[in-house]
């Protein structure tokens, strides 16, 4: 049976590959791929400004070309946070397999089986409905050239073909829909992969962190046993001490690696989740229209679509830190619940240290926002304030 991290490495090593995120690729090819994916985004961003110079819009207009432009914004600093901590990317690849190795042919490993077979599952399963996502936006994108081919209307003209976002490309739009099709599924294929590379590969991480987190608990729990108190005392003392510096030495390994990658995230991710919450606020200002004039279903379908994968993509962020930090609680937990007072007195005394030393680890973004379901529950109250503000300078 191959392991379940052996799986996860090999799929997000494919995915990062066609990112151009991996970190031990030709630095060429790496260049290269940056390259491409900047200009794609840069020319996105332009044919996504001009049509404020070019063409008159009203408030609504104006609100749904400004979305898209939040969701750009919010591909490229996901994809060139990764593409700028290249060494935090190949550092976290090092750790989890120097992590495997250490607990080579050892039960351990069945903990880390379990966690990183439902981060493979999760990988997999989202790779496959985002595929299947898109495969039906380029049919609905399609509509209208679809339905002229099956049911032709009757005075023999085609039907009006528009988009979902709204490009200039300074061509006309009806000879050349394929033109602007192209750019728009672009720009939203390479960013939405993005978003699922680097979103995939970081659940990978904390899933590993969280497992190992549980081996800590796992030796502490088991230090002090009725079968170990059994032991001569000599034999007793040494199985003691060795299982407490292995899951000191592990519960610290962890713990710096962590707030390691926080340190090289920071300044990336914080701006980004700012950018989010703009977006998150213009989508539901469009629901909101489009459910109060009901004049266009495609644009409510669209709205309640892209809110739902903010809000899935968040909250998923926030529960897995949240994950995390329970994880790390449950080790001072086990320091308290084993039977440490029967203990030999050396080992009392180091069971002491620890529960006064160690402490819950949170995941914190520039200091300010935690990732947890309070967290989540506080973005999209702030995504709701703005959108309230927004109501209010409309009417």
């Amino acid at each position: 049976m191959v392991f379940a991290g052996e799986r996860c490495f090999k799929l997000h090593r494919i995915m990062l590959i066609a990112m151009g995120l991996w970190p031990y690729q030709k630095p060429f090819i790496w260049r290269m791929q940056a390259v491409f994916f900047f200009s794609v985004y840069c020319f996105s961003l332009f044919s996504q400004f001009t049509p404020f110079f070019t063409r008159p819009c009203n408030m609504e207009c104006i609100l749904k070309r400004f979305s898209y432009i939040c969701n750009t914004f919010v591909y490229i600093m996901n994809y060139y946070s990764f593409y700028f901590n290249s060494d935090a990317v190949k550092q976290m690849f090092e750790h989890m397999q120097l992590d495997w190795k250490i607990f080579k042919n050892n039960d351990a490993m069945n903990i880390f089986e379990e966690y990183l077979f439902e981060s493979y599952i999760f990988a997999v399963s989202t790779n496959i409905l985002v595929l299947i996502g898109g495969f039906g936006f380029i049919i609905i994108e399609c509509r209208s050239i679809i339905l002229d081919i099956i049911i032709p209307m009757l005075t023999h003209k085609s039907r009006p073909r528009q988009l979902e976002m709204d490009l200039e490309l300074f061509v006309d739009k009806e000879h050349y829909f394929f033109l602007y099709l192209g750019q728009e599924l672009l720009v939203i294929g390479i960013g939405t992969w993005s978003m699922l590379t680097t979103g995939t590969f970081l659940t990978t991480v904390t899933k590993h962190s969280c497992a190992t987190y549980k081996i800590v608990s796992y030796l502490i729990q088991n230090t002090v046993t009725v079968h170990t108190l059994q032991l001569p005392v000599v034999q007793r003392i040494q199985y003691m001490r060795r299982n407490i510096c292995l899951s000191v030495y592990l519960h610290r390994r962890t713990l710096e690696f962590c707030k390691g990658l926080l340190l090289s995230f920071d300044m990336w991710y914080f701006p980004l989740l700012l950018v989010a919450v703009l977006s998150l606020s213009c989508i539901l200002f469009r629901l909101y229209n489009a459910i109060i004039q009901f004049d266009e279903l495609y644009g409510i379908l669209v709205s309640c679509i892209t809110l739902g994968c903010y809000f899935v993509y968040m909250f998923m962020g926030n529960f897995l830190g949240q994950t995390y930090t329970e994880h790390s609680v449950e080790v001072l937990d086990s320091t308290y619940d084993t039977l440490w007072y029967v203990a030999p007195l050396p080992i009392q005394k180091l069971f002491l240290i620890m529960q006064k030393s160690i402490r819950s680890h949170k995941i914190i973004l520039c200091g300010l926002f935690v990732a947890s379901i309070e967290g989540f529950s506080a973005l999209v109250t702030s995504a709701v304030s703005y959108f309230t503000v927004m109501h209010a300078m409309r009417s």
